[in-house]
């Protein structure tokens, strides 16, 4: 493998990502096997050539919908002169094949693959090195989250939470990130009020279902959303009967990881069904 190919990828790293492989030629190409080509969700090539314009535009087009799906697709592309791929669509309804207009006479096959940044794990504490706050952000990331550890208050070592002004206009939330409060309660409401403005996949507070009652009077006085409030996990975590510390961190992770998963499963459903629905409507 291409030491730039490496080079280009950690460079691109936190972005989606579509990585597009020569698996297999038959006759005339200009591709050969390994060659590869990056395509960045904004729809540009930015690594690597497939051998030639003809095949690489169709080719980010599919490219664009692997990254929307996250489901890796195999196509075939047939390079054949113009008076053959006359009156041929480019794209099959299955999306299976490609037809460009090109005398090398052979075809190709390729695979387009996702590529995903790891997924944003940002865990609000107000206490450092909690046995739970660490074990959050340590088996995230060994669970392959990119975490980040956030202690708004700054409250180590300070009693009196009550005095410490949160700026939360300092405080950003990546885009798809999962979210857990492992605080004591001061400004939780204000805070949640803050994250309800991005785009988050898992909101999560570790708290009783008694302060959780408090907590939601407080976000509905403040204007929050119900379609927000009702999607934060509090208490946050699956029921395992966890009892200590790094169980409750470790029931919070396996919750994220089952909402994660599901939508995934979603995701996938939904792009294995809409090539039949694209068939069904181009016969109308």
């Amino acid at each position: 493998m291409d030491d730039l190919f490496l080079l280009k990828l950690e460079e691109l790293k936190d972005q989606k990502l579509a990585i597009a492989t020569i698996t297999k030629t038959i006759g005339s190409t200009l591709g050969k096997p390994g060659f590869k080509m990056i395509v960045t969700s904004g729809g540009d090539i930015v690594y690597g050539t497939l051998g030639g314009g003809c095949p690489e535009g169709p080719i980010v087009k599919i490219g664009l919908d692997v990254i929307e799906t996250q489901v890796p697709r195999v196509v075939k592309v047939f390079l054949e002169d113009a008076k053959t791929a006359l009156g041929k669509i480019d794209i099959l309804d299955n999306g299976g094949e490609i037809h460009v207009e090109t005398n090398c006479g052979g075809n190709m096959e390729i695979l387009i693959e996702p590529y995903m940044p790891r997924p944003p794990l940002m865990v609000f504490g107000d206490t450092f090195n909690s046995p739970l706050e660490r074990t959050l952000v340590n088996v995230g990331r060994d669970a392959g989250f990119k975490t980040i550890e956030h202690n708004p208050l700054g409250a180590c070592g300070n009693p009196d939470l009550s005095t410490t002004t949160l700026d939360l206009n300092s405080i950003k939330i990546p885009s798809g990130a999962y979210v857990v409060l492992v605080t004591r309660g001061v400004n939780d409401a204000p805070l949640l009020q803050h994250i309800s403005k991005f785009d988050t996949n898992y909101v999560g507070m570790v708290a009783s279902r008694n302060r959780w009652g408090a907590t939601k009077k407080d976000l509905e006085q403040l204007g929050v959303s119900k379609s927000f409030i009702d999607r934060v996990h509090a208490p946050a975590g699956l029921n395992i009967s966890a009892i200590l510390l790094e169980e409750i961190a470790l029931s919070i992770l396996a919750e994220i990881i089952d909402v994660r998963r599901k939508a995934d499963s979603a995701r996938t459903q939904k792009a294995v069904n809409l090539p039949a629905q694209e068939a069904i409507q181009a016969r109308k």
